[in-house]
């Protein structure tokens, strides 16, 4: 009894202290994101790309909680606090002067954390929830974080090559390439640091596609949305493919 109660407050306070972590790595993107707008350093929408692309790197904490113990899923504290956050700043205060209003908004409409980055962090606690320590949870946000993160970056610097997609929207091939390459990129990047097994690139090509596909039809601002799902259920028929491949 006393040697599993000492066990169980150990996997605890590990948990928080892992959460606590993650609390001081997302304060200090958002922090940097918000100091570098207003020193006009960088523009509002490479700074949504910033956090958008860091947030996502959340999960490479995911090796200090310890998964014994319930209190690994204090992983999505900050993604869980953050929807919050952003729905109350959206949804009911709308003060256009806000920080996060003027890191994480198009247009410095209040109303757009309600969108792009709300989706992004309901995302985050989907798969921090229900793909802990899965690699299936590392693909999905590389793709939507990485992938769909720099595409646009990308595509508004070195966009030439133009194409019309749903909506009579224009993106570059480009920004779509960057949306390939940044997948991949981030797939490995995050199951290396998270030590899971080598997966079969035949596989992690098909999601970057798929996810890159799904990134150039999606409507504006719901491909944080679009993209995980379309991944999530690609994964399974991806393996089933490059194993066929293999034959």
């Amino acid at each position: 009894g006393c040697q599993e109660h000492n066990l169980a407050m150990r996997g605890l306070a590990r948990n928080v202290l892992a959460a606590v972590g993650t609390i001081l790595f997302v304060l200090a993107v958002t922090k940097t994101a918000e100091y570098l707008v207003k020193k006009r350093k960088i523009t509002k929408n490479l700074s949504r790309k910033l956090v958008h692309v860091s947030a996502s790197c959340w999960l490479l904490f995911w090796p200090l909680f310890d998964a014994s113990h319930w209190g690994w899923k204090l992983n999505i504290i900050v993604p869980a606090l953050y929807s919050v956050l952003l729905f109350v700043k959206g949804a009911v205060i709308k003060d256009r002067n806000d920080p996060d209003v003027r890191t994480m908004s198009r247009t410095g409409d209040p109303f757009e954390l309600c969108m792009g980055p709300l989706m992004f962090t309901i995302v985050m606690c989907v798969v921090g929830l229900y793909l802990f320590g899965r690699s299936e949870g590392a693909m999905v946000m590389a793709i939507v974080g990485w992938g769909d993160g720099f595409a646009p970056v990308i595509g508004e610097r070195y966009g030439k090559t133009r194409y019309i997609v749903r909506g009579g929207r224009y993106k570059s091939v480009e920004g779509s390439v960057a949306c390939f390459l940044f997948s991949l990129l981030g797939m490995k990047v995050f199951n290396f640091f998270l030590g899971y097994p080598y997966y079969n690139f035949g596989v992690w090509t098909l999601l970057a596609l798929v996810g890159t596909a799904v990134e150039a039809i999606s409507p504006s601002d719901w491909d944080n949305i679009l993209i995980p799902l379309a991944v999530y259920h690609a994964a399974p028929f991806a393996q089933q493919a490059s194993r066929l491949m293999m034959l």
